[in-house]
Order: structure tokens, then C-alpha cells, then sequence
């Protein structure tokens, strides 16, 4: 039997913003049927919730202190192999598309192939750049943009990713194959189209101890992290927005893009190992901060992981970690696991 897996990522997911961990109000119909399918993991985590060090460790199965990358915008060591590397070192088909953040470049990317993936399809943010006019580009980066007349999906980089994945299925869907699919979504500017651009209007999370957190006990870097929220009142800081409305309705129009990918997979290659998680969460107020920095609250670090290949419907508490991906990637295709590999 042929071996092949998919990795699916998104950026900036948090567990809770899942439906199947038990958010009801998450709209993520295709992800909670993955999770019904396989392995839901509720105690994983990454190993620095910031993108470039947390991806680091994704895809090359060691710590960022070790392969370099401890921050963003800084090229891991020269000597560092990607998982990518170690399969197609053994004539193992490698497909890496979506955003990357690991070539030391911007947040988009370099745009240019790293050893060990196939060329014909690598499609990293400076790659969908480069497809778009001068205008195109500066509407790709407004999240107003998805609220004008004629806003369509296939303007999305995550549209254009789940088309690139198809593709590769399709090619590549009678040999031995590893296909990572990163979504930039629904990571900012969090462009969607209708509905989900207003799925979530009013929406806010279920008041808690996590957003009264004075920060008085924690770090310094922490209460300057929080800024003019420092002082304010819980239902400042909680509460139904235009940023939150948007991001959560890409969150789950990404759900949907994925799930183009999940229909492919079925249809085509069914005994597929699949993984899906996300890079790291975001913290939407919870103890007075947004986005993601220097910390370690489960609200960036605890990540929705979902495992299809094994056991069905069925949910562990035991703790798992980013770190261990390569580790399982090499093992599935019966390759020996190099000893400088930091998981299981």
C-alpha cells in the first residue's frame, strides 16, 4: 500500500476556536469531522508560540534554541535539515504549500524553493505576491477589502492553496508522497468572503477570571504587552468587535478551504495519514493581551491537534508537542529516526 501523508496547518488557530474541543459556537464542520475520523489530542502544544521558532520545530523535529530560529525573520543554521529533506533523501515526493517563514525573510517569504520540496509546487506568500498586480497586492494586505461588492474566494490566498494541494493529490496520488498544506488564514488581515465575513458579528468569548488578570503578579514585559488595557475593565476588554467578527469568521472559512482539500483526500487517497494543527493561538484578551509574544498561556501555547489514520473518534489526554511531528512523518514511512531529532 502506498504511504502518504498531509500535513495540514493554519496560522494563529486557537484550541477553543475549534468547534469539536467544545466551543459550540465555532462554525468548523470539516475539522470536527476530521476529529470524528481519528485522534483529537486536548493536551498538545507548541514549542514557542511565535510563527518562525513554533514552524521550526515543526519541520525539522528540533527545538528552536537548537536549529537557530529563536525569533522571526532569522534564517535557521545552514546545517539544519527540514523534514522535507529527510524524505526526499529517500525518493520520497515532497510538496510544501503556503506560507513558510522559515528562509529569514519577511513575513512573506523569499519566494524562492528550499532543498527538498518539489518546485512545481511551492507557493510561499511572496509567490501569491508575485501573481498579484500592485493594486491586487495592497487589497490583499485591507480587511476591509472583503466587505466590497465582488469580493470572491479564489482572490484568497487560502483558495489558491487548496487548489495547489488538489493538484498535487491528483499528480502524485498513485506513489509515496508527504504534502504540506500551510494556510496563512485566519492570521490578519483574515480576508473572507460572504458569509463568513460576517458570521460572527456580536459575538464575544464566555466572561472569565482570564480577562480580570491585573497582570500585577506577572512580568513586566507582560503589563507593557497589555498597554492602555492594563487598566481597563473586564467588558473593555471582552467584548464583541469588527477584528473579532473577521478573524473568527476566517477561521471558518478556512475550515471550508481545508475542507476542499479533506474531500480530495477521500475521494482520491482514503488511507491517507493526515495531521492537522495550527503554528500557535492568540490570546484575544485573555490576561489583558492580544496576538502572541514571550509567554506561555494556554491560549498560545495549548493547540488544536487532530490525528486521522489510526483510532477513530476517540480523544487523549496524554500531552503531545509539535516537536514530536518528524518523528511520527519518519515513522510512518519506516524510516530510521536520526538520533539528533529532540521528540518521539
Amino acid at each position: 500500500m502506498k504511504r502518504q501523508f498531509v500535513f495540514i496547518m493554519t496560522d494563529t488557530t486557537r484550541k477553543d476556536m475549534v468547534g469539536c474541543y467544545g466551543n459550540p459556537d465555532m462554525k468548523t464542520p470539516n475539522l470536527d469531522q476530521l476529529a470524528k475520523e481519528g485522534l483529537r489530542y486536548e493536551n498538545a502544544y507548541s514549542c514557542q508560540p511565535v510563527c518562525g521558532p513554533a514552524r521550526s520545530a515543526i519541520f525539522t523535529g528540533t527545538f528552536p534554541h537548537t536549529n537557530g530560529m529563536v525569533t522571526n525573520s532569522i534564517a535557521m543554521g545552514d546545517n539544519v535539515k527540514t523534514v522535507g529533506q529527510r524524505l526526499s533523501d529517500n525518493n520520497i515526493q515532497c510538496g510544501y504549500i503556503g506560507k513558510w517563514h522559515l528562509d529569514g525573510g519577511d513575513y512573506f517569504g523569499l519566494g524562492r524553493c528550499p532543498e527538498g520540496w518539489n518546485s512545481e509546487y511551492w507557493y510561499d506568500m511572496k509567490c501569491y505576491l508575485d501573481e498579484l498586480s500592485d493594486e491586487e497586492r495592497v487589497r490583499s494586505r485591507n480587511p476591509k477589502e472583503c466587505y466590497k461588492e465582488g469580493f470572491s474566494q479564489e482572490f484568497t490566498y487560502a483558495h489558491r492553496c487548496s487548489d495547489r494541494a488538489i493538484k498535487f493529490i491528483n499528480e502524485f496520488k498513485e506513489e509515496d508522497f508527504f504534502l504540506s498544506v500551510s494556510y496563512d488564514e485566519p492570521h490578519g488581515p483574515s480576508l473572507c468572503p460572504t458569509p463568513y465575513n460576517k458570521m460572527y458579528e456580536g459575538f464575544k468569548f464566555a466572561d472569565g477570571p482570564q480577562f480580570s488578570d491585573d497582570l500585577s503578579k506577572k512580568p513586566f514585559m507582560q503589563q507593557v504587552w497589555a498597554g492602555e488595557l492594563l487598566h481597563a475593565a473586564p467588558e473593555e476588554i471582552n467584548k464583541s468587535s469588527q477584528f473579532l467578527t473577521q478573524f473568527l469568521g476566517c477561521n471558518s472559512y478556512v475550515d471550508y478551504e481545508i475542507g476542499r482539500v479533506l474531500d480530495e483526500i477521500n475521494r482520491q487517497i482514503p488511507n491517507a495519514m493526515i495531521i492537522f494543527t495550527s503554528d500557535h493561538g492568540d490570546m484575544l484578551g485573555a490576561h489583558r493581551l492580544f496576538s502572541k509574544n514571550a509567554s506561555a498561556y494556554k491560549e498560545v501555547a495549548n493547540i488544536p491537534f487532530i490525528i486521522k489514520g489510526g483510532v477513530k473518534n476517540a480523544v487523549t489526554d496524554e500531552p503531545a508537542s509539535h516537536i514530536d511531528i518528524v518523528p511520527t512523518i519518519m515513522d510512518y514511512f519506516g524510516l530510521p529516526i536520526p538520533k539528533l531529532l529532540e521528540g518521539k
